[in-house]
């Protein structure tokens, strides 16, 4: 049930949801994502570890780029 709580938690912000569907078609970094949604980068690094911490994102780090994928 926390997990459950915790997902939900994670996609109560609508931002939070844009991110995970931009995310459906594949493997995207954080400028990506920060372009795409018209949002300061440390708000989409806030998100990204909201998401990452419920379970629903995974990310590697390439050189100076983070990427994010479901």
């Amino acid at each position: 049930m926390k997990e459950f709580i915790k997902v939900t938690k994670a996609l109560r912000d609508p931002n939070r949801v844009k991110i995970v569907k931009m995310l459906q078609y594949g493997e995207l970094c954080v400028c990506e994502i920060q372009a795409a949604l018209g949002i300061a980068q440390p708000t989409v690094s806030k998100h990204l570890k909201i998401l990452e911490a419920a379970g629903l994102l995974d990310s590697r780090k390439e050189g100076l780029w983070v990427y994010y994928r479901l």
